[in-house]
C-alpha cells in the first residue's frame, strides 16, 4: 500500500500529498535520464542507433508525463506502483546490450518501491530486474566478467531495496508513535488546561483574597476577591489600588513596608495579622491576613497571600460585646443590691444561726455571680478598638507617604516622580480620608503619563489655607470633556483612546473627599500637554478659630 500522503484528495491550496510525492520521485529519475542522455549526445552519439536505447529514453520520459498529467487522487493506491514498474521495464530496455552501463538507473524504482510498497511487490520488482538481466545476459551472450557484473548489479539492488524496505519500516514505526504520543499530551494538555481553569473558576468563586507572589515579588495570580477587594487592576498588579490599610479602625495608615502585600514579597511568613482597609466606595473591612509557603517539585518557589474579610465576624463580635455588656449590667444592678442587703442583714445581733447560715450562702452567691460577669465582660472585648479620627492631618507627610507606594509603579512605567513639598502642612481634615484624596490623584497622573513624562508635585502654606498642586506631562483631557470629568463612570475621551483601563470614579471620589474637608479642587488640562490638579484645604489655625 502507498503510504506517505496524508490527504488523497487535491483542494484549493494545491495538489494533494500522493500527487506531490509522485511527481517527486519520478521527476528525479526522468530528470536523471535528461541529462544522460545530453552527455550521451555529447560523447556517444552512436547509442542513439541503438533501438532499445531510445526506446528505453522514451519511455521514461513518457512515464514522467503520465506521472504529471494524471490525477492519481482519483485512483486507487496501488495504482501508483505501475509508474516505478513501468520504469524497470524502461531502465532494461535502457541498458540492453550496454553492459548494463546505465542500470544504476534502478535504484530509483527499485527504493521508491520498497519505501511506499508492501514486501510483495519489492520482491516483484527485484525479480523484474532479475528476468531483464537474464534475458540481457542470454541474448547478447555475456562472458564469465559480464556474468558477474550482472550478479553484482542483482545483489546491489537487492540490499538497496532491503535497506530501503526496513528503514521506512521503522520510520512508519516511529511516526505512529510520536502520533500515539502525541495524541496522548494532547488529551493530557487538555485534562490539565481543564483542570486549571477548574481551579482557577474555585479560586474566583471564593470570599477570600488570595495572591501568588514569586520570590522576587513578581505577582504570579490573583483571584477575583483580592482584586475587588483592593481595588486594583490585573495589567497593573504591583500598583496601589484605591484602598488604603489601616493598623486600626481610622487610626494610622500602614508604612509602606510593613503592608501585608510588600511583607508577603519580602518572604516574610506571618499567620492571622489583623489590619483594616478602607476601599474606594468608602467602605471599611477588617481583614485576617496569612502567608503560605508554595514549594512545588516542577516550578519555582512562591508565596500565597491569603485575604480573609472578617468583617462580618467583627461586627458579630462587637453585637455580642455589647449584649454581654448589657446583660450583665442588667444583672449587676440587682446583685449589688442582694449582695448589699445581705450584708446588712448578717450585720444584725439577733440571727439565729440558721438565718445567718442562709445569708452567707446569699452574699457568696452573688460575689460569685458578679465575678463570673466581670470574666464575661472581659472575654468579650473586641481584638480591634475604634479609634476617633484626627481632626487634623499633616498633608506633606500624607503625600509623601503615598508617593513613596506609587515609586515603584512610576518606575516601572519609567515616569519620574518628584516633589516640593513644606516640612510640615498642617490641613483640617481626616488622614486617611484625605490619603484616599491624593492616592487618586496621584494615581492617574502616573497612569496616564507616558514613559518620560513626570510627575511634580508642590505645596504652599498660607495664613488661612494650605494649597497642593499636582502636575503631570501626560495625555491631557480635551476642552469639551472636562466639565463632566468629576461624574460617575465617566472616562474623557483621550482615556478612552488609550490601551489604560479604568472606572471613570476616582476624580468624582476625589471632589466629595475634598470638600467633606471643607476644601476646593481645581483641574486644568490641555491635550497631548498635561494635566494640573490643585487641591486647597482648610490649614489648622483656620479650623481652630472657626
Amino acid at each position: 500500500m502507498f503510504s506517505p500522503v496524508a490527504s488523497d484528495a487535491d483542494d484549493a491550496s494545491g495538489p494533494s500529498s500522493r500527487t506531490r510525492s509522485v511527481w517527486l520521485l519520478q521527476l528525479v529519475l526522468g530528470a536523471s535520464v535528461v541529462i544522460t542522455v545530453l552527455l550521451v549526445q555529447a560523447l556517444v552519439p552512436s547509442l542513439f542507433a541503438v533501438w532499445t536505447f531510445s526506446t528505453g529514453v522514451g519511455v521514461v520520459i513518457a512515464l514522467t508525463a503520465v506521472a504529471i498529467m494524471v490525477p492519481w487522487h482519483r485512483l486507487p493506491r496501488n495504482a501508483v506502483a505501475l509508474i516505478p514498474f513501468g520504469d524497470i521495464v524502461g531502465i532494461g530496455l535502457l541498458s540492453f546490450g550496454t553492459d548494463l552501463r546505465f542500470g544504476f538507473f534502478w535504484v530509483f524504482p527499485i527504493t521508491w518501491i520498497a519505501t511506499h510498497f508492501v514486501l510483495s511487490m519489492m520482491i516483484a520488482s527485484l525479480a523484474a530486474v532479475g528476468v531483464i538481466i537474464v534475458a540481457d545476459a542470454s541474448v547478447n551472450g555475456a562472458g564469465p566478467a559480464t556474468a558477474l557484473r550482472l550478479i553484482v548489479v542483482l545483489l546491489s539492488l537487492t540490499f538497496i531495496a532491503i535497506t530501503a524496505y526496513l528503514s521506512s519500516r521503522q520510520t512508519r514505526a516511529f511516526k505512529q508513535l510520536l502520533r500515539r504520543q502525541a495524541t496522548r499530551l494532547q488529551g493530557t494538555l487538555q485534562r490539565v488546561t481543564g483542570q486549571e481553569r477548574r481551579v482557577s473558576q474555585m479560586l474566583n468563586g471564593l470570599d477570600t483574597g488570595i495572591a501568588r507572589l514569586s520570590v522576587d515579588g513578581e505577582v504570579l495570580a490573583l483571584n477575583d476577591m483580592y482584586v475587588n477587594l483592593y481595588g486594583i487592576e490585573r495589567d497593573e498588579p504591583s500598583r496601589p489600588g484605591g484602598a488604603v490599610e489601616y493598623a486600626t479602625l481610622r487610626g494610622e495608615p500602614l508604612p509602606d513596608t510593613e503592608r501585608p502585600f510588600v511583607r508577603a514579597a519580602r518572604g516574610e511568613q506571618f499567620e492571622d495579622e489583623r489590619v483594616w482597609l478602607f476601599d474606594a466606595q468608602g467602605d471599611w473591612h477588617a481583614l485576617s491576613v496569612s502567608t503560605r509557603r508554595l514549594v512545588p517539585s516542577d516550578e519555582p518557589e512562591s508565596t500565597l497571600l491569603i485575604v480573609h474579610d472578617i468583617t462580618a465576624l467583627i461586627e458579630a463580635e462587637r453585637a455580642r460585646e455589647r449584649l454581654a455588656a448589657t446583660v450583665s449590667h442588667e444583672l449587676r444592678n440587682p446583685l449589688t443590691a442582694i449582695i448589699g442587703h445581705a450584708d446588712l442583714a448578717l450585720d444584725a445581733p439577733d440571727l439565729t444561726p440558721k438565718v445567718r447560715e442562709q445569708l452567707e450562702v446569699i452574699a457568696g452567691a452573688g460575689e460569685r455571680m458578679q465575678t463570673l460577669i466581670s470574666e464575661i465582660l472581659a472575654n468579650s472585648r473586641g481584638v480591634f478598638r475604634e479609634e476617633k479620627a484626627s481632626a487634623t492631618a499633616d498633608a506633606s507627610r500624607i503625600i509623601a507617604s503615598s508617593l513613596e507606594s506609587f515609586r515603584p509603579a512610576a518606575a516601572a512605567r519609567r515616569v519620574s516622580v518628584n516633589d516640593d513639598l513644606p516640612a510640615t502642612a498642617e490641613v483640617a481634615g481626616d488622614g486617611f480620608r484625605l490619603r484616599q484624596a491624593f492616592d487618586n490623584i496621584l494615581s492617574n497622573a502616573i497612569k496616564y503619563t507616558p514613559g518620560g513624562g513626570s510627575v511634580h508635585v508642590t505645596g504652599h502654606v498660607f495664613d488661612d489655607h494650605v494649597e497642593l498642586t499636582f502636575a503631570d506631562t501626560g495625555i491631557g483631557i480635551h476642552p469639551e470633556d472636562l466639565p463632566r470629568i468629576f461624574d460617575p463612570y465617566f472616562r474623557a475621551r483621550a482615556a478612552r483612546e488609550s490601551p489604560t483601563p479604568g472606572t471613570g470614579l476616582g476624580m468624582g471620589i476625589v471632589r466629595s473627599i475634598v470638600e467633606e474637608q471643607g476644601g476646593s479642587l481645581e483641574l486644568e488640562s490641555e491635550v497631548g500637554t498635561g494635566t494640573t490638579v490643585t487641591v486647597r484645604l482648610p490649614s489648622r489655625s483656620t479650623a481652630a478659630e472657626a
